[in-house]
């Protein structure tokens, strides 16, 4: 709405749409193709490139053998010192299958979103 002290109001209406893969608004799993002896690094350059994650600060945590395991947490400057390794470790080092579900939560985003890994 916008008065423009003049002609008096002037009003505009728009129909909102929800798109499927909307990560601010759906839980959906994004899916995401690497070879087992890529690095970790090259998954976190692939989302924070992406301009539709919106990724400043991330952390990535996953599920091995019953397990929470957290790969990577870039907010803290001791737990990034620690973990900065696991960014050089390859998908077959890390124990990774395909279908793996990868997290990452980020300030920037305000749910976690799901990453499936596809390896090959």
């Amino acid at each position: 709405m916008m008065f423009n002290n003049v002609d008096g109001v002037y009003t505009f209406a728009f129909s909102s749409e929800r798109k499927e893969n909307c990560l601010a608004c759906s839980r959906c799993t994004q899916e995401l193709s690497f070879s087992l002896s890529d690095k970790l690094q090259v998954f976190l350059d692939k989302i924070g490139d992406d301009t539709g994650f919106n990724l400043k600060k991330p952390t990535l945590t996953t599920v091995l053998s019953g397990e929470n395991r957290t790969l990577y947490m870039s907010n803290l400057a001791q737990m990034e010192e620690t973990l900065r390794p696991n960014l050089e470790k390859t998908f077959k080092e890390l124990e990774f299958v395909s279908g793996q579900e990868v997290v990452v939560t980020d300030p920037g985003v305000k749910m976690p979103v799901h990453f499936k890994l596809l390896l090959t």
